[in-house]
């Protein structure tokens, strides 16, 4: 007895194949029309409550064991957009703020000026690498250190991304 051709055969399997799984499974019914549909909202089954926001780092609060300082006496003069400007201090001569950093790129700051009436800090964006670089941001605590007391001092925040 001769076998037939292959490509006699295939045709035929293919079919079977079909029709096994066209009588295999059911299809779901169609939606109800008068139903409206639903949407996810993080909300628990049966719930009103709405999930937890994480907080925003533009507006966060200071580091532990610091005191946030009166954003009347902050300016943030030449600071880039979506830098925070929360000033905190650590005792009379640490002065703290969030840089912004994350994949490819590091946070600094520095005291740049100090005069009887106000504190110039600069905060710096530093690119390290050209790639491949995550793409995660990250608001890193700074902390830098005055010649003398802040006191009264206003701050001035001014900043670059290089």
């Amino acid at each position: 007895m001769r076998a037939a051709p292959l490509s006699l055969l295939f045709p035929a399997l293919v079919g079977v194949a079909l029709l096994l799984a066209a009588c295999g499974g059911t299809s779901p019914p169609p939606p109800d029309p008068s139903t409206p549909p639903t949407v996810a909202t993080g909300a628990p089954p049966g719930g009103t409550s709405t999930p937890p926001v994480p907080p925003d780092p533009l507006t966060a609060d200071p580091p532990d064991g610091t005191t946030a300082l009166d954003p009347s006496r902050v300016e943030a003069r030449g600071l880039p957009p979506g830098f925070p400007t929360l000033v905190w201090t650590r005792g009379p001569r640490t002065l703290g703020v969030y840089g912004r950093a994350g994949g490819c790129t590091e946070a600094s700051a520095q005291v740049v000026e100090q005069t009887a009436q106000e504190v110039t800090v600069h905060v710096l964006q530093t690119t390290t690498s050209t790639g491949p670089c995550t793409r995660e941001l990250r608001y890193p605590p700074l902390e830098v250190t005055l010649a003398q007391d802040l006191g009264t001092r206003r701050v001035v925040l001014t900043g670059e991304v290089r």
